[in-house]
């Protein structure tokens, strides 16, 4: 079929309303790039995911889409981080996260999912762009366009496609389709883990800032506090087995309660209890964590980004920044294309190297990254290994030491590279340089200089 032959054409569908999604929309809109975005919910604000933590990376590039000032009037920002062992004893206490927002531009913080969306959602001019309560149906490509299929029984065409459309990606069951040897996801996504995730109101003994990890076999807790002591809770349960996708598990209320109540007795200060921040839930939501890396993320004119792409364990906070980085480089590796469109076609030439590119740059450093949350989780339920070597460094670990590997994980993050940045934006990337130059006097200069005098923090 001739594109011009469809009466609906965009050069950009996007298959997801989710963090990934929404930030492939604002990015495109401030460019005045024509798209589309599909979400089968019936709302872009949906009431299910609890929270979502959002890290210096991730937020440079929300303030690139003029979010940040909106997203800070609903958060606090983190401080302390308490690793305890199962009886509640103390295996370290971190203060570097309250150095951030002073050393790079920017604090970490915890928010409520279905804020952050609302807060994206709202930020869309052009609100007709984005169709909720509408499925996928069908992605066929073709060497013109790529046609897809809707449920409300009409169809489109786009030049590119992109999936942003989680764990269970059809956008990603077609580009399987098409390698020479086909393959699926039960290929290599798998689930040994399941989580609870929840809100509860504050409680007196848990501070704004405050984060806890505790470390015990069979099921943990991972807490994090939002604005005015919010708690944002995660329990972590091993399933001691591994599921592929097709076969993972679904969980009831019932299911919930009973890993919940199991763990009430955990300590998590002095004074308060897991069972104490249990019974002032506000949501509870249990969920299988599936882990895996998609062999492949493109082909001529159809490419994934976030859980499609790179499925996380949560442990690390980083899920959503990653959703948002792979969204920013695909992006950036299509200024070109964009920018050598013909009559409102893109040329496949151009697009096929382009999505090439952006799976070459974002494959390694999203793929480890993700290989380091499923550690960090591991670690939690005292697996061996090296999730036991990450549990023996905590002690000896100082705020210069975290700080050093967060500057180190955060030196390569992109930006948009068509908009502008904030003075803190700048600021991130004059911090990182600065980190570098100081790494490199410490290495030439052969001092005995420790990470916190890298910082010039004091013990």
């Amino acid at each position: 079929m001739s594109p011009s032959a469809i009466a609906q054409h965009y050069q950009v569908a996007i298959v997801g309303g989710g963090i990934a999604g929404l930030t492939l929309a604002l990015a495109l809109e401030k460019q005045s790039i024509d798209y589309i975005l599909f979400e089968s919910q019936d709302s872009l604000t949906p009431d299910r995911g609890a929270s979502v933590g959002l890290q210096p990376n991730g937020l440079r590039i929300l303030d690139q889409l003029g979010l940040i000032d909106e997203i800070e009037k609903h958060t606090g920002t983190l401080q302390r981080w308490r690793h305890l062992d199962g009886e509640g004893e103390l295996i370290s206490e971190i203060k570097a996260l309250g150095y951030y927002r002073s050393q790079i531009g920017y604090g970490p913080l915890f928010l409520e999912r279905r804020k952050l969306l609302e807060i994206m959602a709202e930020g869309l001019k052009s609100k007709d762009a984005a169709k909720t309560g509408i499925r996928v149906l069908s992605v066929k490509e073709s060497p013109e366009v790529v046609t897809i299929g809707l449920s409300n029984g009409s169809c489109i065409t786009a030049d590119i496609v992109i999936g942003a459309d989680g764990v269970r990606s059809c956008v990603r069951d077609a580009i399987n389709v098409t390698q020479p040897e086909p393959f699926q996801a039960d290929d290599y996504i798998t689930t040994q883990f399941a989580c609870v995730y929840g809100i509860s109101t504050p409680i007196d003994g848990i501070s704004e800032g405050d984060c806890f990890s505790i470390y015990r076999p069979g099921a943990t807790i991972l807490i994090f506090t939002g604005q005015v002591g919010a708690i944002f809770w995660f329990v972590f349960e091993d399933l001691g087995h591994t599921y592929s996708l097709s076969t993972t598990p679904r969980y009831t209320s019932d299911d919930i309660d009973e890993v919940c109540t199991s763990i009430a007795h955990l300590r998590i200060t002095p004074a308060v209890c897991f069972g104490d921040v249990y019974a002032k839930r506000s949501v509870a939501m249990k969920v299988p964590l599936e882990e895996g890396l998609a062999p492949s993320w493109h082909t001529n004119r159809m490419v994934i980004v976030g859980d499609a792409a790179h499925k996380m364990a949560p442990t690390a906070a980083m899920g959503a920044n990653q959703a948002i980085e792979s969204s920013t480089t695909l992006l950036n590796e299509l200024q070109e294309t964009f920018s050598k469109s013909k009559d409102g076609f893109l040329p496949q030439g151009l697009l096929t190297a382009a999505l090439e590119r952006y799976t070459e740059s974002r494959k390694p450093r999203a793929g480890g990254i993700a290989q380091k949350a499923g550690i960090i989780c591991r670690a939690q339920l005292l697996h061996d290994g090296p999730a036991a070597a990450v549990r023996d460094e905590l002690p000896s670990l100082t705020d210069g030491d975290w700080l050093f590997r967060g500057f180190m994980g955060l030196a390569d993050s992109p930006v948009i590279a068509v908009l502008p940045l904030s003075s803190r934006g700048e600021f991130f990337g004059q911090a990182v340089e600065q980190f570098w130059k100081r790494v490199r006097a410490r290495q030439n200069s052969g001092l005995n200089m420790t990470n916190l005098d890298l910082f010039g923090i004091e013990g």
